[in-house]
């Protein structure tokens, strides 16, 4: 079958085909089949009742189970998202908020979802236990959890050792010796 004249010249330039398949199939679709590289989508989720960096890992390393036979840490949530595929196949993280900043990320595994007698139908998010600290970030309150694009995400520091984040200083610091040109 011969291709249309309009898709041979939009197959020619990256861009125009990015837009084109945007435009005509979505987002997941083209991810999934390859025609958009380059692009993730992720996750982000609040961490409660923490209160820095450290007691969060301390939390994962206490919580790591077996999935697939691998190591993974769950985390738990209502509902699965709609676009689990997509976040799958584009290899997307869970960035997390502890005190109102974008501090970690850990790559997502899977999803699976689960039937509980306390709570009902509930979606376990499994997540690689490697926490991958970020630059510090502003960011709201929210409830449950939002998908969050790749053009918003914080840079990566490094992965997160236990002890070693005693000679940095706080988020809040950080962000005025950033803009100071310090850091």
């Amino acid at each position: 079958m011969k291709q249309p004249k309009f898709y041979r010249s939009i197959r020619k330039s990256s861009i125009a085909w990015e837009s084109f398949c945007l435009a005509l199939i979505g987002v997941g679709f083209c991810l999934a089949h390859g025609y958009i590289e380059g692009m993730s989508l992720h996750m982000i989720k609040l961490v409660v009742g923490v209160d820095a960096l450290e007691d969060f890992a301390a939390i994962q390393a206490r919580e790591v189970i077996d999935y697939e036979g691998q190591p993974a840490v769950p985390c738990w949530t209502r509902f699965q998202p709609k676009r689990a595929d997509e976040i799958l196949s584009s290899q997307g993280s869970l960035y997390r908020v502890i005190k109102s900043r974008i501090q970690c990320r850990q790559r997502i595994l899977g999803f699976e979802i689960v039937e509980t007698k306390s709570h009902g139908t509930r979606c376990k998010i499994m997540q690689d236990p490697e926490i991958i600290t970020t630059v510090s970030t502003p960011h709201r309150p929210f409830q449950g959890w939002r998908y969050f694009d790749d053009a918003k995400v914080p840079k990566d520091r490094g992965v997160f050792m236990p002890g070693l984040q005693e000679g940095k200083p706080p988020a809040e610091m950080e962000d005025d010796l950033r803009a100071a040109g310090l850091l």
